[in-house]
């Protein structure tokens, strides 16, 4: 079966922090408390803290190896294997090519990269102590981890649900919806401890129904992360149905594509924002919806794209506007003659209106739906529905949602040709 890697650009995030004027002698790293050693010391540019590869990463249990023809490191784990050349943008992630932002790089006969580099296919949270100008790399995996440690029962005023942990020092991914119009909220994590301290919420996408919370708490275990699964592998759902904390179901994975991971493991109310984990306790997905048999998670690739760029009170939510826009990611399959068409799902859709053409910049029109009788179509994975292909012209086709009783424009033009 084939293996999908997606997002790994993630894995490539800066350790972006206000530390130009530490001198480069001066700064640590340590590994769950303990000071790690290098032959080179880390370095600082452009405001970022630059270390040996090869040193942190067979500390976190990775072998790295000098690839000599192609002036490139190759690290591997767990059947991860990443080349990354030097002094380029692009790396190799078993066999797929990905961009990054910051290359690979010679120092002092060492090869160094971002500390961000390693956080999230190691599974390891890293934070700057300014005070000693340490980088603290916290692993769970490291120090034995267990998977139902980073999901978390969570309740509002408004609702119960989960919630999976991203860092350890309080990033907690969840739903959306889980929050919507929220004011208060408490946590309780699998040790039985609670937290019902402030709550920022530092990420949205709601037309994805994904937010981003930080509380104040440290010392929490982070889910290591995966993106790589299959359909037919086994997978277990955590999460907290029917506020029955930390229930675990097993299945397997029956679909995915670059918006939902579907699988057979059962999830009901009060799993949304739970985990969807694979047969090595990764994380791959968060539990967001189910009906007609399917229950699905978002991809966690998808999750961790939301940018960390707010820093709302829970309490002030109310004032966050949710407007949705087009739907994202039209597109189609070919079989049988048919095209059979998907778009990622917006929250909060009623249903949606599809529109056709004769070319691209046509006058475009409803597109009746002849099972329901009317011009309303929904959502379905794998696909919303099939559509004849014209053998001797192509047509084009554009989508909108319609949340709230208005409509969003419409999506960008999908050409459907043979």
């Amino acid at each position: 079966m084939k293996r999908i890697l997606k997002g790994f650009f993630l894995f490539l995030l800066l350790f972006s922090c206000s530390i130009q004027t530490v001198s480069a002698a001066s700064v640590h790293v340590t590994l769950n408390g303990k000071q790690l050693s290098f032959d080179t010391p880390p370095y600082i540019e452009n405001g970022r803290v630059l270390v040996p590869m090869r040193g942190v990463l067979e500390s976190l249990g990775y072998s790295v190896h000098w690839v000599e023809h192609t002036r490139s490191v190759l690290a591997m784990k767990d059947g991860m294997n990443i080349s990354l050349p030097l002094n380029n943008k692009t790396v190799t992630v078993n066999d797929e090519q990905v961009s990054v932002d910051v290359p690979a790089q010679l120092h002092d006969s060492r090869t160094f990269v971002p500390l961000r580099f390693l956080a999230e296919y190691s599974g390891a949270d890293v934070q700057w102590d300014e005070t000693s100008s340490t980088v603290l790399i916290h692993s769970a995996e490291a120090e034995g981890y267990q998977k139902e440690d980073a999901v978390v029962y969570i309740q509002t005023n408004k609702m119960q649900g989960s919630g999976v942990i991203l860092s350890a020092n309080g990033l907690i991914a969840t739903n959306f919806h889980l929050i919507e119009n929220a004011s208060a909220m408490q946590f309780i994590f699998n040790n039985g401890s609670l937290y019902q301290g402030n709550t920022t919420i530092v990420g949205l996408d709601p037309q994805q129904d994904i937010a981003l919370l930080k509380i104040e708490k440290k010392g929490l275990t982070p889910a290591l992360i995966s993106h790589q699964y299959a359909v037919g592998d086994p997978v277990t759902a955590i999460g907290s149905p029917q506020g029955v904390r930390n229930t675990a179901t097993q299945g397997s994975i029956s679909g995915f594509d670059q918006d939902v991971i579907s699988a057979t493991a059962v999830i009901a109310k009060g799993s949304s924002g739970g985990g969807l984990f694979d047969a090595s306790d990764r994380i791959i997905g968060m539990t967001s919806s189910y009906g007609n048999g399917q229950y699905h998670s978002i991809p966690m690739a998808n999750v961790l794209q939301v940018p960390q760029n707010l820093s709302i009170p829970l309490n002030e939510l109310k004032n966050y506007p949710y407007t949705p826009t087009a739907p994202k990611n039209l597109r189609f399959v070919k079989k049988n003659n048919y095209a059979y068409v998907s778009w990622s799902p917006v929250y909060g859709a009623e249903h949606y209106y599809v529109y056709t053409a004769n070319s691209e910049k046509g006058s475009y029109k409803k597109l009746k739906n002849t099972t329901l009788g009317s011009d309303i179509w929904y959502w379905g994975f794998p696909q919303s529905f099939g559509i004849s292909i014209n053998p001797k012209r192509p047509y084009y086709m554009k989508v909108s949602a319609v949340v709230n009783g208005m409509e969003t424009p419409l999506s960008p033009p999908l050409k459907i040709s043979r």
